[in-house]
């Protein structure tokens, strides 16, 4: 079997790189090579180096900062294996991973890598109840998936094992474009006509905790737009190509939503807005979760969004991640008088963080602002849950609603999750809200 080359780059992880290096020298049946490239850490990272000192398949090296890809680069070319890993130290290998990929390459010439499947597990390294399974997705993921990846980058470095010779002849990781450096080589390797495969197994072990380099939503935008800008120069071809097909896709899916959410509304017997004999609304449902990719950034980039699940107050719910500063406006399909319903708090990764701060939420409901929380859990214990929110919003004449969700940082600290916990707006009859004051 060909020799494998694993290189692991290491920045102030020292309470995970432990891990990480033992699961690359504790792979089974394979020739493996692991190179531990120290970069600039200013933890305890080179005395966990030192405790594998002695085995004969580590090789370290420490260097001054210059950050992930350039601590790979260096590790690539202190490599000598046919095929080279890349694992970041906060994560690790099952022990049959170099040995089942190897084994599909010697046996595959015309693939250029190979990548698995992930398990996702909690900072302790306990699998995380919901789990992302790469195989679940409804795209090629196999033969030349460059169309695929412009679609969305699915796989973590450390699932592919490459042919060092492709790097050789492609170049490693580009320096300037940090947290989608990996996700720019995967796409100029295929870019180029490179085949690859999927390995539907589970042999990679992907942790997420909160000093992730893909919790920084800004640096994540700003890298993967210059990572398309440098793809489409490239390959400007087969990049329009790419786009060309995910337009017709994006234009299918809505298509298939407003089906969907047309049958569900059907299913609840409010399939549209209708008015009773004496003038008043009938019941209508809005669900922010559903209709986010519609809603409409005024302030902040994409990245600054998302839907997370969190567990808080004893309950595990899906929430509107916002990210500050950043502002979301949902227009509704529907003026009817209603009552908006949600709760707010700071992901609870952030309470214990001495960099994190408090924020501010501001909701506003046709131009007026009618609510404003202020919490800060950080330096409050008092403020850590969920502060819920329920207030009745006016009919609006014009037959539709502008709802706004805002975010903002108190203080100079930026380290904040903003949550909002499943909005939805919820139409109902006038004689409902009878007594009971608007915003």
């Amino acid at each position: 079997m060909s020799k494998v080359s694993i290189i692991i780059p290491a920045y102030n992880q020292a309470r995970f790189l432990g891990q990480a290096i033992a699961s690359a020298l504790g792979q089974e049946q394979a020739d493996v090579e692991v190179i531990v490239v120290d970069d600039g850490s200013t933890d305890d990272t080179p005395a966990v180096v030192a405790t594998f000192a002695d085995n004969p398949h580590l090789k370290s090296i420490r260097q001054p900062n210059a950050g992930l890809p350039g601590a790979r680069n260096r590790g690539l070319a202190e490599a000598t294996g046919d095929y080279v890993c890349f694992l970041d130290s906060d994560d690790y290998y099952a022990p049959a991973k170099a040995a089942r990929q190897a084994r599909m390459l010697d046996e595959n010439p015309a693939l250029a890598f190979v990548y698995c499947d992930i398990i996702t597990v909690d900072p302790s390294g306990q699998p995380l109840p919901d789990q992302f399974s790469i195989g679940q997705l409804s795209r090629p993921l196999s033969g030349n998936i460059f169309q695929s990846l412009v679609e969305g980058g699915y796989f973590p470095p450390h699932t592919v094992m490459i042919r060092r010779g492709i790097l050789a002849e492609l170049g490693g990781f580009d320096p300037d474009l940090g947290g989608h450096a990996d996700y720019e080589l995967w796409l100029r390797v295929t870019g180029a006509g490179h085949q690859t495969c999927f390995q539907d197994e589970p042999l990679a072990f992907y942790r997420t905790h909160p000093d992730s380099m893909s919790k920084d939503g800004l640096h994540m935008q700003e890298t993967r737009v210059a990572t398309f800008g440098k793809i489409a120069r490239r390959y400007p071809d087969a990049f329009a190509a790419a786009l060309n097909h995910l337009q017709q896709t994006a234009a299918d899916s809505f298509q298939a939503n407003q089906v969907l959410w047309q049958a569900a509304e059907q299913a609840r017997g409010v399939a549209t807005e209708t008015r009773t004999a004496n003038g008043s609304v009938n019941s209508r449902t809005y669900s922010f979760l559903q209709h986010l990719p519609a809603a409409k950034i005024l302030r902040g980039q994409p990245d600054q969004q998302a839907v997370w699940e969190t567990t808080l107050d004893g309950r595990t719910s899906k929430a509107i991640y916002l990210q500050p500063p950043a502002e979301l406006v949902f227009r509704l399909p529907t003026g009817a008088r209603g009552l908006l319903s949600t709760a707010v708090a700071i992901h609870p990764d952030a309470w214990t963080k001495p960099e994190a701060g408090g924020c501010e939420f501001h909701l506003r409901a046709d131009g007026r602002l009618a609510y404003v929380l202020a919490i800060d859990p950080a330096r409050l214990p008092t403020d850590r849950h969920w502060h819920e929110i329920k207030f009745e919003v006016p009919e609006n004449p014009a037959g539709v609603h502008d709802l706004t969700l805002e975010t903002k940082s108190i203080g100079p600290n930026s380290f904040r999750w903003a949550l909002w916990r499943n909005p939805t707006f919820t139409g109902v009859a006038e004689a409902a809200l009878n007594g009971r004051g608007v915003v």
